[in-house]
């Protein structure tokens, strides 16, 4: 049996059995979806229990509430996400929260390494996987912690090591995109689709006033059950939550979702439902946007399962996305039940990530900014701070909530634990800026953010935009959207940013161009200039 046909076949069925250690060991059966069952918590838990939940694709805009309450166009006018929306109510959201690069597999890496991306192997080695066993990593950091925790990884990976190395009691094993990407039990492969979708567009003659290329591979959509097996990790997690309250251990859980990334897949009623619905001038896919509600309901199931197995005063629940969204979307070809393309057409809209500048893989705000929220004890409800705070900062904050106490090293990210518990608005870093990264498998750029201002540095000759300068800088709380360049009225803030930035990288060991600290700044210095 496959992968998929695994987890799919396993995931139909919503009800687990459960073994209680009873002296009679009586055996009883759970319905997760039940409101009447209580599982007993031990009452000498040190440390709480952590679930990190992680989307793939899911722009700042890509929600129903104001991701910055002072932007009204910083919520979606078309996407419903009630349940992401009841923890930003209900918790901690984070106006500048930030993925710690534009793009998945960096950012992941990043994340359970707590380590800036420009460390990362994945920037020189072809075969990375393989070379980064001694590294600290989350569920490590957190055993350190406390070494009654269980921890789980369920869902996409895409991380530069294996799941068991990296500590992990349970997981799907080594899984990327793909695996989101299945439909009966196959892999669909979008390129396959390409000629019978273009021949679908020209013979309904239909709409381009975005000049979209026909040669990318479409956009596919199918209506599924278990829609980028949302609900088949969320289980997945239940079942693995269960086991560890009924043991007595504390326990981390990442539920890391294929969702929303393309290909698109929804439940069929929820994708009638968005069909229906009037279209928003920002968003108007009824195929993301059935997708995204569905996610989100697989997210209010957790929520409902933490309240009703008891934990709740117990339990922090972290949400953020592993990059900002795709500013646009190609030619989309709708598929039926028997994998036949019964409908295709194009967009109307392209920056979906309006008000953010940009997207996935840019570095400007609509590529690196992303819904950053927290839910659980003590948590101040309804609070938005706007504190810059990274994915980077999950490391060393899941290891303090879980009652670390000595400093932890070659970290690039700092404790969240006294900002989420209000007792202050700092966060204590290895250092005061924010540094993105990405030197290889894309063409090549970094940026640096020190208190109000951003600097973006191009590497490359081949700039991504036709008359871009190599240097830009903005203020990104006067500008958010990153309509201004400054880098001519402030060339002395940049001028300390670039050198910051280049002595960073070096630290790093990302500095692309081969040359000296002095060198480089002499050169990129002089680029503002060119």
């Amino acid at each position: 049996m496959s992968f998929f046909e695994k987890h799919i076949n396993e995931m139909k069925n919503i009800y687990i059995c459960v073994i209680f250690l009873i002296p009679a060991f009586l055996v009883s059966c759970i319905d997760l979806n039940s409101k009447n069952n209580k599982l007993k918590v031990s009452k000498n838990l040190k440390s709480p229990n952590i679930i990190f939940i992680l989307t793939d694709d899911q722009g700042w805009n890509h929600v129903s509430h104001h991701s910055d309450p002072k932007i009204p166009d910083s919520k979606s006018d078309y996407f419903e996400t009630p349940n992401m929306d009841l923890i930003a109510e209900s918790g901690l959201r984070f106006s500048h929260g930030y993925a710690p690069n534009p793009i998945c597999a960096p950012t992941r890496n990043s994340i359970i390494f707590g380590q800036n991306a420009a460390r990362h192997i994945y920037n020189k080695d072809i075969n990375w996987i393989d070379k980064t066993d001694e590294k600290l990593t989350i569920p490590k950091v957190i055993k350190m912690a406390n070494s009654d925790y269980k921890t789980a990884h369920f869902g996409k990976w895409h991380v530069a090591m294996h799941p068991e190395s990296a500590g992990y009691d349970a997981h799907d094993g080594l899984t990327g995109n793909e695996e989101g990407q299945v439909f009966k039990s196959e892999l669909i492969n979008a390129r396959l689709y390409n000629k019978v979708t273009d021949k679908l567009l020209e013979a309904t003659k239909a709409p381009n006033p975005l000049n979209l290329s026909q040669n990318s591979k479409p956009t596919m959509y199918w209506n599924d059950d278990n829609p980028k097996d949302i609900f088949g990790i969320t289980n997945r997690g239940f079942k693995f939550m269960d086991e560890s309250i009924i043991q007595g251990k504390p326990f981390y859980l990442q539920l890391s979702h294929y969702a929303p990334h393309l290909s698109f897949s929804a439940k069929k009623r929820s994708y009638e439902y968005f069909k229906k619905k009037v279209k928003g001038k920002v968003h108007e896919s009824a195929e993301f946007g059935a997708m995204l509600f569905d996610l989100d309901k697989s997210i209010g199931m957790v929520m409902d399962f933490v309240k009703d197995r008891g934990i709740s005063e117990n339990t922090y629940i972290f949400f953020m996305s592993d990059n900002g969204g795709r500013g646009s979307l190609g030619k989309i070809a709708i598929m039926d039940s028997n994998k036949e393309v019964i409908d295709a057409f194009y967009p109307t809209t392209n920056k979906r990530n309006t008000p953010l500048r940009d997207g996935k893989h840019s570095f400007y705000e609509g590529g690196l900014r992303v819904p950053f929220m927290v839910l659980g004890p003590n948590i101040k409800q309804g609070k938005v701070s706007e504190v810059p705070v990274t994915g980077l900062d999950l490391l060393p904050t899941f290891y303090q909530l879980a009652g670390g106490k000595n400093n932890l090293k070659n970290l690039d990210g700092g404790s969240l634990v006294n900002l989420i518990l209000n007792k202050s608005d700092r966060i204590s870093r290895p250092k005061e800026v924010l540094i993105f990264h990405q030197g290889s498998h894309r063409k090549p750029a970094s940026a640096i953010i020190k208190n109000q201002y951003k600097l973006i540095k191009y590497w490359d000759k081949d700039l991504k935009y036709v008359g871009t300068p190599r240097v830009e800088l903005y203020n990104i709380y006067e500008d958010p959207f990153e309509n201004n360049d400054l880098i001519d009225i402030n060339k002395e803030i940049a001028d300390e940013l670039l050198a910051e930035l280049l002595v960073s990288l070096d630290e790093y060991g990302g500095i692309t161009e081969k040359t000296s600290i002095e060198s480089g700044v002499n050169r990129v210095l002089s680029a503002i200039s060119d």
